[in-house]
């Protein structure tokens, strides 16, 4: 087949689930749905002021029983090319769905009063809904969890550390590992916060279309609850189209959550890099080197996570302007926003196979420590200057600067600056931690908290979307 993008093909059967629920096919049956329940809604509002005889029950179940089939599907596409318009098609296809069912008596009342974008950013919402908190935030879950495991096994195992490259103040695995878990529960702290807004307001966003259908009804109050009973804060005020503000916001955090990420796989290759761990996964070497395995899923995630992060901060800081009330240079760039959050959840994919088998390799971290107790240096001149020594810096700048000491040469160091300090002679670089432990304790705790946020706000987003039918339940 002559697919273009690698997520339908290379990657399909990895992504496949995610997407059938994010595909041009899904928008059209999202906006199919959201004039389903919206023919519902303005049913009921008219037949309160009496201009309308309320549905029965049964009635009222045959429309909201109404699905989308493979065969809708074609049955849009060829209504689209014949009016060239997609959202009348949708509102045609919902026409003739509603003769199937027995409901001809409302068929006029479909997308009464709406303009496009009215059903197509409810839509596109519930899309990027299902995208984040049914296939990207249980990625990411996983990873936390993966990176909590990690951190409690490793918490107090010293490990050399490295500044610009070179060997620095001790740290732990556990505590490097702390940060790079604590910057994922930021971006998700910031994720399930934002509320993605949806309107409802008509051609330029005065709702003029409406008190020709009724001057009797608050539409200002009444659309604002049809908005926000699909889970979308009603937006204040509006163009054609929805404020870009919450949809960039989103995409902006997911893009910027990646970068982080990013940050975490490009540690973990160099940590592979220097022999502190040994990625398992996929064993492919090189068509000449045959000693070779090449760390790929690492890469693999680094790459996706990359172009991933790349497409969504285009699209969010393309689509914050819109000429006067509308044009539509951003339709076809919101189409691209499911690629983009597919190639973040498959690097996500990858580092959680990483991070699952990977085997950390302990005497080597040791012996890395133990052939660099010239970092210490730091140490030596901090409690020197502690206990009085005015000059402890420079005299330990003349012994140990460009120098690589072991355990004897540290002695000596110690005896040229006159030390008798049991303190310092009683340390070792794998003493010299600090508070790594109890700073990596302390984040997996605030771990456990930042989950159980995103655990409830997944199950309120995915069951949101099952009781309004754009999930099956």
């Amino acid at each position: 087949m002559g697919y273009i993008s690698p997520l339908d093909d290379r990657y399909y059967d990895e992504l496949r689930d995610y997407a059938a629920a994010v595909s041009e096919r899904a928008f059209v049956k999202y906006r199919l749905r959201v004039e389903i329940l919206y023919l519902d809604f303005i049913v009921n509002v008219l037949s309160r002021v009496g201009l309308l005889k309320p549905l029965g029950d049964e009635e009222r179940m045959r429309l909201l029983s109404l699905s989308f089939s493979d065969n809708d599907y074609t049955l849009f596409k060829e209504m689209e090319n014949r009016l060239g318009h997609d959202v009348k098609a949708v509102e045609y296809l919902l026409r003739e769905k509603l003769s199937g069912v027995g409901l001809g008596n409302i068929t006029h009342l479909a997308h009464l009063g709406l303009t496009s974008e009215d059903v197509n950013n409810l839509a596109l919402g519930v899309l990027i809904r299902i995208a984040i908190y049914r296939y990207l935030m249980p990625e990411l879950a996983m990873l936390l969890n993966v990176l909590m495991n990690l951190m409690e096994k490793y918490a107090d195992l010293p490990m050399l550390g490295r500044t610009h490259g070179q060997p620095a103040t001790p740290t732990t695995l556990g505590k490097e590992i702390a940060y790079h878990a604590c910057r994922l529960t930021y971006w998700l702290g910031v994720t399930t916060d934002i509320k993605l807004q949806g309107k409802v307001s008509g051609a330029t966003g005065s709702m003029a279309s409406f008190p020709m259908i009724s001057r009797d009804i608050d539409w200002i109050d009444e659309l604002s609850r049809f908005v926000r009973e699909l889970g979308f804060e009603p937006a204040i005020a509006t163009t054609q189209i929805l404020p870009p503000d919450s949809v960039a916001h989103l995409l902006t955090s997911t893009g910027l959550m990646s970068q982080a990420l990013i940050n975490l796989a490009q540690d973990l290759w160099m940590y592979n890099m220097l022999g502190y761990i040994h990625v398992r996964g996929k064993p492919i070497g090189s068509s000449t080197m045959p000693h070779k395995v090449n760390p790929v899923d690492l890469e693999n995630a680094e790459g996706n996570l990359k172009l991933g992060s790349s497409i969504l901060m285009e699209i969010s800081r393309h689509i914050q302007v819109s000429r006067l009330q509308r044009d539509l240079s951003d339709s076809t760039i919101k189409r691209n926003i499911g690629l983009g959050i597919g190639h973040v959840i498959l690097g996500v994919r990858r580092l959680n196979a990483v991070l699952s088998s990977v085997d950390v390799d302990e005497d080597a971290i040791s012996r890395d420590l133990n052939d660099h107790w010239e970092v210490l240096s730091e140490a030596v001149q901090v409690r020197l200057r502690a206990l009085g020594m005015a000059d402890a810096y420079e005299r330990a700048l003349a012994i140990f600067r460009g120098s690589r000491m072991g355990a004897e040469d540290y002695g000596r160091a110690l005896g040229e600056l006159g030390v008798n300090d049991d303190t310092l002679r009683a340390l070792s670089p794998g003493k010299y931690i600090g508070y790594a432990r109890e700073l990596t304790m302390n984040c997996v705790n605030h771990c456990k908290y930042v989950l159980e946020v995103v655990k409830s706000r997944v199950n309120y987003e995915v069951n949101t979307m099952k009781s309004l039918g754009f999930l099956e339940q």
